[in-house]
């Protein structure tokens, strides 16, 4: 879906801006430190800010605060401008980068900052009902478009304090007790539990975010999949709700009518527990381009031998903001082929024993 991001503080959602918790180096604590001019200036008029003031004193907005090329020594930076035609992800944080979206609109979010238009009028699979455990997103999405934070917003409540306050109270590393504060979310997504690694996944190789998921086995009896409303796949369907539950047609044309999950599939399914047997023991570990999440996020650490740590989510297949290929998807579904030779790419990290 393609997001609009309209200077952050005066759009309907309310406030939304994001401040220096970015400038700090990986491994220190996130909650925000180091000199208040990094982020504040007392006076609109003064050198390098907006003619414009802003709330909180802030001398940037999100996107402001968040655009670079992340090096392992700054960020994070969600907005690396001038991207092109490629496939080049090195810098690239967990959630990908919108410099794919402002090269082309198909690859993911569209921040209003960027070149590619909104055009959309709601979420693609937007349900207005059984997602609002932890506050009601926005429903007039004609008028107003998804924001970094707020009423439209991911980050924040869904609401005109946004992310207000959050980066001077955010938690790090394990965030599992049902979090009822902005800064005590996983990433600022309110009430989200997770692991945060501390560098954002610049490297993966030492440690990595662990997503929190719901290990469910079997399919849904009755209605919607809101039994935990703190997963990573919960926070998804707050938008994109139709695409997480439902059977055969329902709830495509009238959101009211979405139900109960059956066999066999029509839309993939999330928070359920990959088998470790058949086609899917061949992932036998933890694949960072192919995340799977976990019922315990106490630590940095998954045993995808367990059933509880190998739980499908939305993440294991999308970027959060854009990525290369089309729909933010974390690789490039042209090369995924069934039958095609031996293959570890994209489908075939779970699915085993289709590449051959």
């Amino acid at each position: 879906m393609k997001i609009k991001i309209s200077h952050l503080l005066t759009m309907a959602g309310g406030l939304l801006f994001a401040a220096g918790a970015f400038l700090l180096m990986p491994g220190q604590a996130r909650a925000t430190a180091g000199l208040c001019a990094n982020c504040h200036v007392m006076h609109a008029s003064q050198t390098g800010t907006a003619s414009t003031p802003r709330d909180y004193l802030l001398n940037s907005d999100c996107l402001g605060c968040h655009t670079g090329t992340n090096d392992g020594t700054n960020g994070p930076y969600v907005l690396t401008t001038g991207l092109s035609a490629g496939t080049d992800i090195s810098t690239d944080l967990a959630g990908g980068n919108f410099g794919w979206a402002e090269a082309d609109a198909r690859l993911g979010h569209n921040p209003s900052e960027l070149t590619t238009a909104d055009t959309l009028t709601q979420p693609p699979g937007w349900k207005s009902t059984g997602f609002d455990a932890n506050g009601q997103v926005g429903t007039s999405w004609a008028a107003d478009k998804l924001t970094c934070a707020g009423t439209y917003g991911c980050h924040g409540t869904h609401d005109a304090n946004g992310v207000t306050g959050a980066h001077h109270s955010n938690a790090s590393g394990a965030i599992n007790s049902a979090p009822t504060s902005v800064g005590g979310s996983y990433r600022f997504l309110y009430g989200i539990e997770g692991y945060e690694d501390d560098d954002y996944e610049y490297e993966t190789t030492t440690d990595h975010n662990v997503y929190y998921g719901e290990a469910r086995t079997g399919l849904e009896t009755s209605g919607d999949r809101v039994s935990d409303t703190h997963t990573m796949s919960y926070f998804c369907a707050e938008c994109h709700g139709i695409f997480h539950s439902g059977s055969g047609s329902e709830g495509m044309l009238d959101d009211s009518t979405d139900t109960i999950f059956t066999d066999p599939w029509v839309r993939h399914p999330v928070d359920i527990s990959m088998p470790t047997s058949g086609e899917y023991a061949g992932y036998s570990s933890y694949d960072p381009d192919v995340p799977v999440a976990s019922s315990d996020v106490s630590d940095g650490s998954l045993t995808v031998s367990n059933a509880a740590d190998r739980i499908v989510m939305c993440l294991s297949c999308h970027r959060a903001h854009a990525s290369p290929w089309n729909a933010a998807l974390r690789w490039d579904p042209s090369s995924v082929v069934a039958g095609g030779g031996s293959s570890t790419t994209g489908c075939f990290a779970c699915h085993t024993t289709k590449d051959t």
